[in-house]
């Protein structure tokens, strides 16, 4: 198992993306994506995007998002290094998502891997 890992402000967090939670008209996730109580994430420098990626399209997701920790911390949520069996750079982003900040999440995050565009929605 990892060592734990003290996230701060500096730590970029990818969030996967299941099919249909990609609003091509504007090229980002759609807030849905950004809902969970215990949001999954992986901790960008505990792995790479491409090895994130590989752990999604085995759970039927298929698309990768960046977010700053700054940004989800700025919101009052709370970051938690959360290692699961297989992926030591899982971690949980606790707290409520408002509707306002779902929206926000989905507008300031950086699409690393797009999704396929012929996948069902």
């Amino acid at each position: 198992m990892a060592k734990p890992h003290q996230v701060n402000s500096s730590d970029k967090l990818l969030r996967w993306l299941h099919p249909g939670q990609f609003d091509w008209d504007e090229k980002r996730p759609t807030s849905a994506a950004f809902k969970d109580d215990e949001m999954s994430v992986d901790i960008l420098c505990l792995t790479t995007i491409e090895e994130s990626y590989d752990r999604a399209k085995k759970i039927g997701k298929n698309a990768v998002v960046s977010i700053p920790a700054e940004l989800v911390i700025e919101k009052g949520l709370e970051v938690k290094h959360d290692p699961v069996d297989g992926n030591d750079a899982h971690a949980v982003i606790l707290g409520k998502k408002t509707k306002s900040i779902a929206k926000f999440l989905a507008t300031n995050c950086e699409v690393e891997i797009y999704p396929s565009e012929d996948e069902p929605s």
